[in-house]
């Protein structure tokens, strides 16, 4: 009888360390999964249209795009051309990361656009900004060492100007709140 207690034990141990080993194993490769879930999503490219870049938007453009570049045209707002141009370009490239990455911050930088900021997470994100003008664009890592980026250009609001130009400090600001 106590062999059959000790076999029956060492039986329902055995598939707790089994099932423990299973779960282990799917909580460990669930992240990788959502990641590669992220990477895989095409949520870009849904039933939008993905284009060649024609030469006259690149010139309405007017911001350096790397070479092989195509704009997924349904989720891209293009007003105005030239240095006037601002909107939103959806991107993507046949290019690594990282390689868009350094692409952007040279060439925006030898185009006259001067860096802000720029934050890595699982996207990169970064701010330029050239005269009256700024650009915010984020860099999101895909499959095959792909990428896209989304472009966003725009006019700096008179506020922003002005409180750039204004190098005297504000006296007397009322808080809104306390911290205590």
């Amino acid at each position: 009888m106590a062999l059959a207690l000790e076999n029956r034990y060492n039986n329902i141990m055995g598939i707790i360390r089994l099932n423990l080993i299973l779960v282990l194993l799917v909580v460990s490769t669930l992240p990788s999964c959502a990641a590669l879930n992220n990477m895989m999503s095409s949520d870009d490219t849904d039933s939008s249209e993905v284009k060649e870049l024609s030469t006259s938007q690149r010139l309405q453009i007017s911001l350096p795009l790397p070479e092989n570049t195509k704009i997924i045209a349904d989720k891209t707002i293009i007003f105005g051309e030239g240095r006037r141009f601002t909107g939103v370009l959806n991107l993507i490239h046949e290019l690594p990361q990282d390689e868009i990455v350094e692409f952007y911050r040279v060439e925006l930088r030898d185009d006259g656009w001067s860096e802000i900021a720029i934050v890595r997470s699982d996207f990169v994100l970064m701010n330029f900004d050239k005269e009256d003008r700024f650009a915010t664009i984020r860099v999101n890592r895909k499959l095959f060492d792909n990428s896209s980026s989304e472009v966003t250009v725009g006019m700096k609001s008179d506020t922003t100007l002005n409180r750039s130009l204004n190098s005297k400090p504000v006296e007397n600001i009322e808080e809104p709140f306390s911290i205590q």
